[in-house]
């Protein structure tokens, strides 16, 4: 897939405030193409941004990082038939490479071993946890976070993984079986991004440095049975610097 990639002007940077988290006046914005198979029925964006401030905190470097899906919500509701709900957690920082080839680009930033094993992981331990919670909302988030405590050792993956700053995670779909329906989160932009969140003593020049990983899950609700296999669980993962040019391809 071709990976889209701007450079945007400052022109509106008197309407989007640096300090204003509702809304990012991107200096770098990257979309990175990529299929949520069965559920989506078209390929769907990935967008990660970035604005920076040279003296964000005194005189130190900050930069302010938003994500967003673009999509059309079309929907596959002949493969509704449980609660399911999908999340998007997205982490940035202690990461550099050139995102390319399979897994929508992470493979060429930290090779296939390491995005099969985390792939494998990440179901692990969702499957555990959905299976031994006695109520939950967001599963991918609640399992992401008890990586920050208890940060998973995987000898394919970079160590710093999951050592970042924040790892912001948001649900965006949840699928109802009474109804059939998908009840889809409206796609973000710019002056809407799903979430943004500072990133201290980092500049514009080391963040377009930065790997952003965004990783999808797809999950049985707390209403829906409980899963019994790994195979019921779905994760994807995808890749963007910004900016950056080259090719990926998802993974199937």
């Amino acid at each position: 897939m071709t990976i889209l990639a701007t450079l945007s002007p400052s022109a509106t940077a008197e309407i989007c405030s640096f300090w204003d988290k509702g809304c990012v006046d991107p200096l770098a914005q990257t979309a990175i193409p990529f299929k949520f198979d069965p559920l989506f029925l078209e390929t769907m964006n990935f967008f990660y941004a970035f604005d920076a401030d040279g003296r964000g905190k005194g005189q130190a470097p900050m930069v302010k990082t938003g994500f967003w899906i673009g999509y059309q919500a079309s929907t596959n509701n002949s493969v509704i038939n449980i609660n399911r709900t999908s999340e998007i957690a997205v982490r940035v920082g202690n990461l550099t490479g050139a995102p390319s080839g399979g897994n929508n680009g992470c493979d060429g930033v930290w090779g296939s071993s390491c995005s099969t094993d985390l792939k494998r992981y990440l179901k692990e331990n969702l499957l555990e946890y959905v299976q031994n919670a006695d109520t939950y909302t967001n599963p991918l988030s609640n399992v992401i976070h008890s990586f920050r405590s208890t940060p998973p050792i995987l000898p394919n993956c970079p160590p710093t993984l999951f050592e970042v700053q924040n790892i912001p995670v948001i649900s965006f779909v949840s699928e109802d079986e009474d109804t059939k329906q998908a009840y889809v989160k409206t796609h973000g932009n710019p002056d809407s991004p799903w979430e943004s969140w500072f990133i201290d003593d980092m500049s514009s020049s080391d963040q377009a440095e930065q790997v952003a990983v965004g990783i999808i899950g797809r999950v049985p609700a707390e209403t829906a049975p409980k899963p019994e296999e790994e195979s019921e669980i779905q994760i994807e993962l995808v890749c963007a610097r910004a900016p950056s040019q080259g090719s990926s391809s998802s993974d199937g």
